[in-house]
């Protein structure tokens, strides 16, 4: 009913296809979403940010700086007279319909579980947003800092969250180990998966990859897999290496040189171990 209500209200907004060709007033709705918006659109484009574009988990927290906020409600977002609405989860999917029947478009961010899929994403918001070049300029920093990505045959890595949560196959995080030229110590099991302390125990990995460590807004239970002794030995005998929680709570080009990174911490790692053992 509310949302009937605004169309009527403001059926005045109701634009003509076909007349812009580039969106003036970009409203996003949630921080991942945010994300494509800073890092794609001209900063004259952006009539407003979702709440969290300033938080610790967007990787473009600094660009936020002087832009508005908006919380996704239907009322507030229409007062800001947008041309695109972009959003990855945000913004309640009646109101989505009803920026749409007034002629607002709406672009979804799809979801990225490996590489292909941030270049699809990229390129689909670039063109949503009359900014195709910027997007392709991206990729190709992507591109340029997975080529920086050297071997490091037989090295594994297990990712380890606060709350005691690891990645299998098909997530993102096992597409982030295979770029930086790791193998998932997480094994053949698919999604995300309870931590197995077992595998820790008895296989350990060469190393380990933790995210969201950093995050103020991560909570962890006393109970976690996590705080357990097994752990806490394995992360006293091994390299521990923190991904940027932006890069993984939003994952986009950036994560190319956030591979990288990792790649680059593995091979400092296996350098100072050949030191040492030639000592």
């Amino acid at each position: 009913m509310r949302v009937r209500i605004l169309i009527a209200m403001l059926s005045g907004l109701v634009l003509a296809p076909g007349a812009w060709t580039q969106p003036e007033r970009i409203v996003s709705l949630d921080y991942c979403a945010d994300q494509y918006v800073l890092g794609l659109a001209d900063r004259g484009q952006i009539a407003a940010l979702s709440p969290d574009a300033r938080a610790d988990f967007s990787s473009l927290s600094e660009q936020a700086d002087g832009l508005a906020q908006v919380r996704p409600l239907a009322e507030e977002i229409l007062g800001l007279r947008p041309d695109l609405v972009v959003r990855s989860w945000g913004g309640d999917p009646r109101a989505l319909a009803a920026f749409e029947r007034l002629g607002i478009a709406v672009h979804q961010i799809g979801h990225t579980a490996g590489f292909d899929d941030i270049r699809r994403e990229t390129r689909a918001a670039g063109a949503a947003f009359g900014r195709s070049a910027e997007a392709e300029r991206r990729l190709e920093e992507m591109e340029a800092a997975l080529g920086r990505v050297r071997p490091v045959p037989g090295m594994s890595a297990l990712y380890v969250t606060p709350g005691g949560v690891t990645a299998g196959q098909g997530t993102f995080i096992d597409a982030l180990l295979a770029a930086a030229g790791l193998e998932n110590a997480a094994g053949d099991r698919p999604g995300w998966q309870s931590l197995p302390l077992e595998a820790v125990a008895t296989r350990s990995p060469d190393l380990f990859v933790t995210g969201f460590i950093s995050s103020a807004t991560d909570r962890v239970d006393r109970w976690s897999a996590s705080r357990h002794p097994v752990m806490r030995r394995a992360f006293a005998g091994r390299p521990v290496f923190a991904l940027d929680t932006g890069v993984i709570a939003c994952t986009t080009w950036l994560a190319g040189v956030e591979a990288a990174r990792l790649n680059a911490f593995v091979l400092r790692q296996t350098a100072l171990s050949h030191t040492g053992d030639q000592r």
